[in-house]
């Protein structure tokens, strides 16, 4: 455990003996707790500035002081000594600030403005402060009252202002996003359906398709087999546009298909993950159902990724924990949404997972002793419109952006820290445990066999993987 991880253990170690201290409201036990706020501000502080150090953070820095304001406020809440009215404004902002967040994550559209929690809660840091010392200097009561109802102003102020701000990079964001290519609208198209694909069984499934395809003026092909597209060179030669009806493993099919690499590719979300359409249709439910709506060609980087067991076109993949999770789907003949959760109510539960790993992106090494889960890939999404990878994603700019999932504490908390780092990437918080990358390749090594995933695929275990860009393939989104 590192400098940086002790300290933020301390950190909220010292908050119950706080708490304890303030309920007893004795200026003696009101001074002590006073001392140990500051104590636990400069080591919270010294933590900080020890994980900027190249040092890979604690996954306790993102709440810690959060938690540790908030609750001391409840504290004097319950004691009469602080607004309830305020400290309910205070958690309501939280919570609208996360839900815009949350849409605009899942919008793919970018917000920008985490000083304004940061500086929240130092403001809620100096007003705890001085609501304690205004139980110990009881000759300064009016000044430090005043000071308080200063600083309770200057944090509701900041913090609706934090709300403006946010809803207007929201909406900003969805009409400055990056212009696609050209508009597909009536051109021929042709439809590919796998009929393994699990929305394929799904009745009411089958009726968008068509309905789709009607809209579209395009023919629907069913296919089946083990090589789904090993003859459609015939059926492609005079049409451009190409949709694959299917789930993401269908799709990634068609990318490391020769016959389709020419053409553009478009989805109809016909699987059980549909991490492609989270991303060709950004969350526009059933927009692809309008009879009006116009497809974007547009090209995007396609990776080649290269393990133990050969090499394949894919548009994202992971290793760790989120392998295993696939893994375990596979073992189901019926994917579905359920079969999702079960799988990941089985990892959860089952043994436990640590990989220790060693990272090169473009030449330069990270060693990560207890890497829990590292996605690389140009879809920012994992299915169900829940986001990956964070930050702007350029669909042709030669780069890979990856997120990988590292704890500093025991491997303990490995589980519980995966679905926290899903919480964070919703949020669009590129926090402790995460770790943001970005490069033009990279080469991931461990002694430990992980487990390998891509486009929803298992792939098996492997000791090293390579991922660089490979190609262009143009396809169809919103």
């Amino acid at each position: 455990m590192n400098v940086a991880t002790l300290l933020s253990v301390l950190h909220l170690i010292l908050l119950p003996v706080m708490i304890y201290f303030v309920s007893k409201g004795m200026p003696l036990f009101t001074l002590l707790a006073m001392a140990i706020l500051l104590f636990s501000v400069l080591t919270d502080l010294t933590g900080k500035i020890v994980g900027k150090k190249k040092i890979t953070a604690s996954f306790l820095h993102p709440f810690s002081d959060k938690i540790v304001v908030l609750m001391l406020l409840l504290v004097f809440v319950l004691q009469g000594r602080f607004s309830t009215f305020i400290f309910s404004v205070f958690l309501l902002r939280d919570i609208i600030v996360s839900y815009v967040r949350i849409i605009a994550s899942r919008d793919d559209a970018v917000i920008h403005g985490e000083l304004y929690g940061k500086s929240i809660t130092v403001l809620q840091f100096l007003l705890v402060f001085m609501i304690l010392a205004r139980t110990v200097f009881l000759a300064l009561e009016r000044p430090l009252s005043l000071l308080i109802v200063l600083l309770s102003l200057a944090a509701l102020t900041l913090g609706v202002i934090s709300i403006i701000h946010y809803s207007y990079a929201y909406v900003n964001g969805l009409h400055t996003r990056k212009k696609l290519g050209k508009i597909v609208e009536k051109e021929p198209m042709i439809v590919f359906a796998n009929k393994k694909s699990g929305g394929y069984r799904d009745k009411y499934r089958r009726h968008l398709l068509r309905v789709f395809a009607k809209r579209r003026n395009a023919s629907i092909y069913y296919l089946s087999g083990k090589n789904i597209f090993k003859d459609i060179g015939s059926k492609i030669k005079k049409v451009q546009n190409v949709v694959i009806a299917g789930g993401d493993g269908t799709f990634e099919a068609a990318l490391n298909s020769k016959p389709l690499q020419e053409k553009s590719l478009g989805f109809f979300p016909l699987g059980a993950g549909n991490a492609f359409y989270s991303y060709f249709y950004k969350g526009k439910r059933f927009e692809y159902l309008r009879s009006r709506f116009k497809f974007h060609e547009a090209p995007l980087d396609v990776i080649e990724l290269e393990w133990e067991g050969g090499k394949r076109n894919t548009l994202f993949l992971s290793l760790g924990m989120d392998g295993k999770v696939v893994h375990a789907i596979t073992q189901n003949e019926k994917h579905s949404f359920s079969g999702y959760i079960s799988a990941g109510a089985k990892v959860t539960f089952g043994k436990s997972l640590r990989y220790d790993i060693i990272c090169s992106i473009d030449g330069k090494r990270h060693h990560w002793d207890n890497c829990i889960n590292l996605i690389l890939g140009k879809v920012p999404y994992i299915g169900f419109g829940m986001r990956s990878l964070l930050g702007n994603i350029g669909e042709d700019d030669g780069f890979i952006l990856g997120m990988a999932c590292v704890n500093t504490h025991s491997p303990f908390f490995n589980k519980a820290l995966r679905l926290w780092a899903i919480f964070l990437t919703q949020l669009g918080l590129a926090k402790a445990p995460l770790i943001p990358l970005k490069g033009k390749e990279f080469v991931v090594e461990s002694s430990k066999p992980f487990p390998l995933q891509a486009g929803g695929e298992f792939l098996g275990y492997t000791k090293w993987i390579k991922v660089k860009v490979k190609r262009k393939q143009n396809v169809l989104m919103i």
